[in-house]
């Protein structure tokens, strides 16, 4: 079962899209904030995260930063969810390693999509390194 991380400090919007993601089977836990997200990988290995930009205590940007910098995480794929979306925000979002910047509110079926092919690209990925590394 595919496990993902939401990371969404608005609870009702969090909900909906918990509840969204779980239709379609995936595992999906919940933080509310970057700090929360990095205490639960700290401890629980996922195959994707999925994270609000603008939070409190530590945004999308230094959550983005953490996890590309930690050996163990780097290889975690990143979808950003933001209502903010000026070329600046998706530029940055894109040079520290985020995978793909979604516009909130996000269609529902979309954002089901883009995990599911990120995560395809990520198997072959990883599929191309085993059988020539």
């Amino acid at each position: 079962m595919t496990k993902v991380l939401l990371v969404e400090d608005t609870a009702s919007l969090a909900e909906e899209i918990v509840d969204i993601l779980r239709m379609v089977k995936f595992d999906v836990s919940l933080a509310k904030n970057g700090r929360d997200a990095l205490k639960q990988l700290a401890t629980v290995l996922v195959d994707i995260v999925i994270s609000d930009l603008f939070m409190p205590e530590l945004d999308g940007f230094e959550l983005i930063t953490a996890i590309k910098y930690d050996a163990r995480l780097k290889d975690i794929p990143i979808i950003i969810l933001s209502a903010r979306t000026t070329s600046d925000t998706i530029d940055k979002v894109r040079e520290l390693g985020g995978d793909l910047f979604n516009q909130k509110p996000c269609d529902s079926r979309y954002l089901v999509s883009s995990i599911k092919k990120i995560l395809a690209k990520d198997q072959v990925n990883k599929d191309d390194k085993t059988i020539s590394g």
